[in-house]
């Protein structure tokens, strides 16, 4: 087993300044993202870009999923990135990680979890999740560490202004592991737990809003009970998921909204037991589906933590009316 590098306490604590915001690691699962006077923190949801297939025509896509991206960030103005996973299929033989520089050239804070993708099954050239994390110095990510050298790769983002609580919370967790039934598994539903634990005691209650690659079941029932909005090309990949981190985030009374990916031609959203479910769109030119790439802009009020979401597309696309729900804005609002 590959042992996990140590982290130097000025690369721990380290903070990343831009313009409107300060990014600054508090502990290794957790950062704090400091904001300037706005009035409004825009998140841009990325999801299954499917970089780094060591192939010509995959190049060429990838290339096209990084025009896609630069546009999207041009035009909206995000003051933050999240992927939600399926970020370079490193599954692959000798995957290239060339996307880790270009997020990096975008000049917005960013971050990911990891899906199935992202995670390595023993063929050459491939990184273990302890190297691939490497890799991701310049993005805000973290892990929880469980001793003897094991990771959950789970943490918490913090958004709040200068000298105040966080207005919200941004809990992103590992779902994309095959040796864990590709769900929320026992000892990141544990971390949860102590989340909630650790806020009661600090006098903390924003809301959580969850990024997470694979959907849970709940995302079928909602959309069979006719309680969603947008499309659903695809029957939902829940993989092993019996709905037991749903219960936990509908008891904690703290989780707004749930982020996912992995199915690329769905895009709906829903509330369900007075969750938001919400697909991402797919941004990737290398994932299957031939629905319009783009993306997901999630607005969040900095003074009451409610919060609004739309599908975004490339310039000049265009979608079919009856697909053009989830282009328009859909509110949820703050928990509690």
């Amino acid at each position: 087993m590959l042992a996990v590098p140590t982290l130097n306490l000025p690369e721990l604590f380290s903070s990343q300044i831009t313009s409107r915001l300060r990014v600054k690691r508090i502990e290794t699962d957790r950062f704090d993202v400091v904001l300037g006077g706005q009035e409004k923190f825009r998140i841009l949801q990325l999801t299954d870009t499917h970089f780094g297939t060591a192939a010509p025509d995959a190049r060429i896509k990838d290339r096209m999923s990084e025009t896609l991206i630069r546009g999207l960030v041009e035009e909206h103005r995000p003051d933050f990135i999240f992927h939600t996973g399926d970020f370079i299929n490193n599954d692959r033989e000798n995957p290239e990680f060339g996307a880790l520089d270009f997020m990096n050239s975008l000049g917005v804070p960013w971050s990911v979890v990891l899906g199935n993708h992202d995670h390595p099954n023993g063929k050459a050239g491939q990184r273990s999740l302890e190297q691939y994390y490497e890799g991701l110095k310049e993005a805000t990510v973290g892990f929880a560490d469980k001793g003897a050298g094991a990771r959950d790769y789970c943490f918490r983002i913090d958004l709040r202004r200068e000298d105040s609580k966080p207005f919200a919370s941004l809990l992103a967790f590992n779902t994309g592991d095959p040796q864990s039934g590709m769900k929320v598994n026992a000892t990141q539903t544990e971390w949860f737990r102590r989340q909630l634990v650790a806020d009661q005691a600090k006098g903390i209650d924003c809301p959580f809003l969850v990024m997470q690659h694979i959907p849970t079941i709940e995302y079928h029932e909602v959309y069979e009970q006719k309680l969603a909005i947008g499309r659903r090309g695809e029957a939902v990949c829940f993989e092993i998921d019996k709905g037991e981190i749903f219960s936990q985030y509908v008891e904690s009374k703290r989780v707004r909204a749930v982020f996912c990916g992995h199915d690329h031609v769905n895009d709906y959203t829903g509330i369900y037991r007075d969750v938001a479910l919400v697909y991402g769109r797919c941004s990737g030119f290398n994932g299957y589906g031939d629905w319009h790439r783009g993306g997901r802009l999630i607005d969040i009020d900095v003074r009451t933590g409610r919060g609004e979401t739309r599908v975004v597309l490339a310039d000049q696309a265009v979608e079919k009316s009856e697909w053009s729900r989830t282009l328009e804005k859909w509110k949820f609002e703050s928990v509690g």
